[in-house]
């Protein structure tokens, strides 16, 4: 589940399956924990900087075909980080939905 405000679209939430394709496979099962969210400008070139900076990738840089350019890495404590850019989505992808419900 998305949720997404009206007053504000920068403010978001998103609700996964335990067991959904984009959440790195050692982190999978029950919940477990949290895993945060954070849209960015551009998450390749912070890919690249969290990545010399010797961050754990858990889920390497990639295109989805609902509309994101993402990776994960973890915090210290375990938490998941999910780094964002919204990109358009795959012309299958936005074939399933009227154009007001797709991704902005």
């Amino acid at each position: 589940m998305h949720l997404q405000s009206s007053a504000d679209p920068s403010v978001n939430l998103a609700i996964l399956d335990g067991q959904h394709e984009t959440i790195p496979a050692q982190a999978r099962g029950p919940v477990r924990g949290v895993i945060l969210k954070f849209e960015v400008a551009d998450a390749a070139a912070e890919y690249d900087r969290l990545s010399a900076a010797g961050l754990p990738m858990l889920k390497p840089l990639k295109d989805e075909a609902f509309g994101q350019r993402h990776f994960i890495t973890t915090d210290p404590n375990g938490v998941l980080i999910d780094v964002i850019t919204p990109i358009p989505p795959s012309a299958e992808f936005a074939a399933q939905y009227i154009a007001e419900a797709l991704p902005q």
